[in-house]
Parts: structure tokens; C-alpha cells; sequence
């Protein structure tokens, strides 16, 4: 992988000293060799070099939906920013803000610093300016027992829901924009049947995997005036239908549009997905619930009138 041949090209150059019994600020910086600076780390003090190999690369958008409830636990930057708690490059570690992997070097090498116990890990974390991507890589050894925590199978169900293409829902209705339709006419509301399917996502760290699935349990739609749930796709209207024909989710306007801006009602539909998880491997827990989750919203509008009555002597 890029990350590893980038972590064995900075391997003699980026040597930091995880120091295992947190220190004051002063001391840690004390103990931490010319060139280096001192990084909180868990329970102790990372004594880092830092390498900035400056990978560039077209990024692809991991699409953040609008709308979507995101999962109860999750991996944090420590400004605040959620990111995936697994990646190509390892599993976030928090203390150091980086991705870790665990980094293979003989004994006796120099990023073992002298110890002869303790592990190394690649340590890994990137920036992106605009279409570009610069990382800054470090190898970091660490003392027994202060080795980065695997993420919980929660914080892995976090990063599979996020990976998931929630379906945003395409409306539909009849009448269909921008033809209008009447008070007291009932109005059917649809979405493709394409979009209510059951949803899967796997992600593994280790020997713990984690799989997601995301089934559709109702579209919210908001009319305007009010907004209703149907617990279905809803039925399509076609044409040369009785008037018999009836609808799972329909929806009958009692005022017209006349006063909304262009005369319209703004409306949107959104497909709510009951969201859970289960655990394979190494599981302290087999499964959980996520919840109802939002995908992202679908949006169209809807004219109506008010019948005129003519009286005719």
C-alpha cells in the first residue's frame, strides 16, 4: 500500500519516543530530544518527528448526507470532526490523531529506539487542500500495554453506516409538477420501488467485522402545510386508471397555493431507514440498534388551485 512504502521511505528519518508515564507539559518536553516535539498520547507523550511527504490525488466526495442522524458513538478528530474509525491506513487513534498500523521492523533497527519489548506503528494522517491531499507520516514506538485500542464494534457500525448510499428519494406524484392540482382532490405520492430495498455494509478491523444493514421503514413527506409518514413506496399512477383505483399513500389539500411563493407548495419526501448492526470475530457484543437514520431529502413543489363555482340562472 501507498502508506506503507511511505512509512519505510521515512522509517530512519521519523523515530518518536512514546514516553509510558504522563508527564507535565515542561518535563515531557525535557525528556524529548532536540528536533522534537512533545504530543499528548493517551496516558503518555509522544516525542515526534514529523515527515510531509506531500501525496497529492483527485478525492472522491464519501458523500455526508444532509439530513442523515448520524450513529450514537463515532471516531472524533480533536477539533470536534468525525472521520471513519477505519481506513486503508489503520484504526484512528485518538491520542495521536492519526490512523495507526502496526509497522513491521527487525529487531535492533533504529525505529526501535534500543527497546527490545514494546510494538511500532505507522502513524498516519492527512490533510486536504482543495483537490489535493498532503499526509504527514510518522513511526511511533510504544511501551507495553500502550498500544492504540482497536475501535469498538460500534465505532465500526459508525463508519458502515457512513459508507452506505442512502437512497435519496426521487418524487413523485399525481398530478405531476408543474401540472396543478385542486383543493379537496386527493394526490398520490410515490417513490420507485428501486428505492425501497434493503441496504448492507461490512467494515473490519482485525479480526472484528461488522456489518450494517439499513431497511426502509417509512418516507416522511412534507406537503406544505403539514407532513405525513406512508409505510410503503407508495403505489405509481398511470394513465387510464378508474377512478376506483385507490392509493397506499396519498395526501388531499384543504387550502390552496395561491399565497406561497410562485403560487407553489414546497414539498419534499424523505426515506427512513431502520438502521442495525451485527458482529463477527473478535465481539465483546454480537449486535445493536442504530436507530431510525434520514436519507438525504427529495424535493418538488405543488400548485393548487381553488374551483371556481359558476352559477348559471
Amino acid at each position: 500500500m501507498l502508506s506503507r512504502a511511505l512509512g519505510t521511505l521515512v522509517a530512519a528519518l521519523v523515530l518518536p519516543l512514546l514516553v509510558a508515564a504522563p508527564r507535565a507539559a515542561a518535563d515531557a518536553g525535557a525528556e524529548c530530544p532536540p528536533g522534537t516535539n512533545p504530543v499528548r498520547a493517551g496516558s503518555g507523550v509522544i516525542c515526534a518527528f514529523a515527515s510531509d511527504p506531500g501525496e497529492s490525488g483527485q478525492l472522491g466526495d464519501p458523500g455526508d448526507p444532509a439530513g442523515v442522524e448520524q450513529a450514537p458513538t463515532g471516531c472524533y478528530k480533536s477539533d470536534g470532526t468525525k472521520v471513519p474509525c477505519q481506513t486503508d491506513q489503520g484504526s484512528w487513534w485518538s491520542g495521536a490523531q492519526c490512523y495507526a498500523a502496526a509497522y513491521d521492523a527487525p529487531p535492533g533497527a533504529p525505529a526501535w529506539q534500543g527497546h527490545s519489548n514494546g510494538s511500532l506503528w505507522q502513524c498516519t494522517s492527512c490533510k486536504t487542500g482543495g483537490t489535493a491531499t498532503t499526509c504527514n507520516v510518522q513511526t511511533i514506538w510504544t511501551a507495553p500495554g500502550h498500544e492504540p485500542a482497536p475501535p469498538t464494534p460500534e465505532q465500526l457500525a459508525s463508519t458502515a453506516l457512513g459508507l452506505i448510499p442512502l437512497a435519496q428519494a426521487d418524487v413523485h406524484t399525481a398530478p405531476a409538477a408543474p401540472a396543478a392540482t385542486y383543493v379537496g382532490v386527493e394526490n398520490w405520492l410515490w417513490v420507485p420501488n428501486g428505492q425501497w430495498r434493503t441496504l448492507t455494509k461490512s467494515v473490519s478491523a482485525g479480526a472484528t467485522t461488522v456489518t450494517v444493514t439499513a431497511a426502509p421503514s417509512q418516507i416522511v413527506w412534507n406537503l406544505g402545510p403539514t407532513s405525513i409518514a406512508c409505510y410503503d413506496p407508495g403505489r405509481p399512477w398511470d394513465h387510464g386508471m378508474s377512478d376506483a383505483a385507490t392509493t397506499t399513500c396519498g395526501y388531499t389539500y384543504k387550502a390552496s397555493s395561491a399565497g406561497r411563493p410562485d403560487g407553489r407548495f414546497s414539498i419534499s419526501a424523505t426515506i427512513r431507514y431502520q438502521v442495525t448492526w451485527t458482529c463477527t470475530g473478535a465481539c465483546p457484543t454480537t449486535g445493536g440498534d442504530l436507530g431510525l437514520v434520514d436519507a438525504p431529502a427529495g424535493s418538488s413543489t405543488m400548485r393548487v388551485l381553488q374551483r371556481q363555482t359558476v352559477v348559471v340562472r
